[in-house]
């Protein structure tokens, strides 16, 4: 809560780019988010264009420039009926409400993992869970290049330019969680978080290695086909957006990592590395659940 509080004057701070030819200064990155969606709804054929354009939502100095999957703003679209400051803060305080659930999410994913019943491996179990939620929750390793500022450098940053990483780290959380159990419901949840398709990569491999335990891989990707095929087909082919998407992508260097995509990341590198660690301590190998028969 005080990360929150601390970073939300920052909001109405602003960003520079520079180059040779000067330097060029922009609102939070939550601007690219708004005015998106204010262009899909009035100006489709520019969602994805670079700098100002006829006929924008005036966000001083410059709105950033949008990169993300076009589905993505329709989750954005309720927020124009609020200003674009109003609807920054609110994007903030809806995934600070998620934070809790995030955390039962991480709880039920370790509830989940079968670990016998050894006294060690309960041990582990438990720290492995705390560690978990600490790391998730409060990202203790991530700190600011001029030392200890605030109590996470990530999630202040994630306030103060009203980023989506809570809801993307929440998203991946979820298909973990029910890939083994509602494989079809992985696949959609798995889908939502691919608007930035990085950090979906990123937990593929540990989505796909649970779904391969639980002989629920077949249908998780039935679930990821059909989830995508729903989301991204009315988008793409909405007035050109197809086109502008890929483009944008060509022009975007995918390797810069800001500091609030930690976020996702070490969420994903834990939880991958805390539930092989129990596979591994509990079984001595990763193994199958066995098939079910009739």
């Amino acid at each position: 809560m005080l990360t929150l509080v601390s970073a939300l004057p920052a909001t109405q701070g602003t960003g520079s780019y520079c180059d040779s030819s000067g330097c060029t200064y922009y609102a939070r990155d939550f601007s690219a988010y708004y005015e998106g969606a204010f262009r899909l709804i009035h100006n489709p054929s520019h969602v994805y264009a670079f700098g100002n354009v006829t006929g924008d939502y005036p966000i001083p100095p410059n709105s950033k420039h949008y990169r993300y999957s076009p589905f993505f703003l329709l989750l954005i679209v309720p927020l124009l009926a609020l200003s674009y400051h109003d609807a920054l803060v609110a994007f903030d305080l809806v995934q600070f409400a998620l934070l809790p659930l995030l955390a039962y999410v991480v709880y039920r994913i370790f509830v989940s993992i079968p670990t016998g019943g050894g006294r060690t491996v309960r041990r582990t179990w438990l720290g492995l869970l705390l560690l978990a939620l600490f790391v998730v929750l409060l990202q203790p390793f991530v700190l600011p290049p001029s030392g200890f500022t605030y109590w996470s450098w990530s999630y202040w940053w994630q306030w103060a330019e009203g980023q989506a990483r809570v809801l993307q780290t929440l998203f991946i959380a979820l298909a973990v969680l029910f890939v083994q159990t509602k494989p079809r419901a992985s696949g959609l949840f798995l889908t939502l978080s691919s608007f930035d398709p990085r950090m979906t990569l990123a937990a593929l491999p540990l989505v796909v290695y649970l779904g391969w335990k639980g002989r629920s891989l077949g249908r998780f990707g039935i679930g990821l086909l059909v989830s995508s095929a729903v989301v991204y087909t009315p988008t793409l082919l909405y007035s050109g957006l197809a086109g502008q998407f890929y483009a944008s992508i060509l022009g975007h260097n995918p390797y810069t990592f800001f500091a609030y995509e930690w976020i996702p990341f070490l969420a994903i590198a834990f939880l991958t590395l805390a539930i092989l660690s129990l596979d591994i301590l509990a079984g001595g190998f990763p193994r199958r659940r066995p098939a079910v028969t009739a």
